[in-house]
């Protein structure tokens, strides 16, 4: 099994409500109680012991473990109510993108359709409600677009291979960040992949940077950006800029995976 957690019992959208509502009814209990200045933590266990007086089933810092051959890495839910509810608790000046992602990616981990993002550091509880439909079936019914395509090495070739075997194994809408630590796993570790390359411009080095490498001219790039001809153009100059010779690119676009050799 490439996901290991406890077992989860998925609600519909009515229940999820239901005990949301009283949910969030602690949840600004304890900004009135504490106010915004507090560690995550504080909030967290206040929250969970208001939440269990109340009747739930809480359970905090829950690991969900993601697999594939002898790669993994564990992720910790902030906060589950009922196994059923998944919370992310955030202390930051507000809600963005990033924090909607992160809780997406949880859900699908878990087979669940609907969370809550709680935010404690503003002057209000902000909270975000994040929801999809996608099951786990459905997120493996991805295609691979492979019009620009070249394997201009067996580095390359290789790279392919490893990311239809993730995509096979976990599916597709998962936080490119988890695919991407999976392939540098298995190009040797972050000590062997991720090298520096010298910067240059007008022939003279203006510095180094570190960039992820399949061999000593070949870079690639995991990503799931929307503007990728934007993304394409800055590939270019990045090759132009350096020694690098190619980057092999891999896009995630929702049910699509597209796969792009720059150079």
């Amino acid at each position: 099994m490439p996901i290991k957690t406890i077992k989860m019992k998925p609600v519909s959208e009515e229940q999820f409500h239901e005990i949301d509502y009283l949910v969030m009814k602690q949840a600004f209990e304890v900004h009135n109680c504490l106010g915004r200045f507090y560690d995550e933590d504080i909030y967290r266990d206040e929250l969970a012991r208001l939440c269990r007086a109340a009747g739930f089933d809480v359970e905090t810092e829950v690991p969900v473990k993601v697999i594939h051959q002898d790669f993994s890495k564990t992720y910790f839910l902030d906060f589950l109510v009922n196994r059923s509810v998944i919370y992310e608790l955030k202390v930051v000046r507000g809600l963005d993108g990033a924090h909607r992602r992160q809780l997406l990616n949880y859900l699908f981990l878990c087979k669940l359709f609907y969370g809550k993002l709680i935010n404690f550091r503003s002057g209000r509880v902000e909270s975000e409600f994040v929801s999809t439909s996608l099951d786990e079936q459905q997120r493996h019914a991805f295609s691979l677009k492979l019009d620009d395509w070249r394997e201009v090495n067996r580095d390359s070739s290789r790279l392919k291979s490893v990311v239809e075997d993730l995509m096979n194994d976990w599916g597709a809408f998962l936080e490119a960040r988890l695919y991407s630590e999976a392939i540098v796993h298995f190009f040797g570790g972050a000590d062997v992949v991720e090298r520096p390359v010298e910067i240059c411009r007008n022939g003279e080095m203006i510095g180094q940077q570190k960039f992820k490498m399949l061999n000593e001219k070949t870079a690639f790039f995991f990503t799931a950006v929307k503007h990728r001809l934007d993304y394409r153009k800055y590939l270019k100059t990045l090759i132009q800029n350096s020694g690098i010779e190619c980057v092999p690119w891999i896009n995630l676009d929702k049910h699509h995976i597209e796969f792009v050799t720059v150079v």
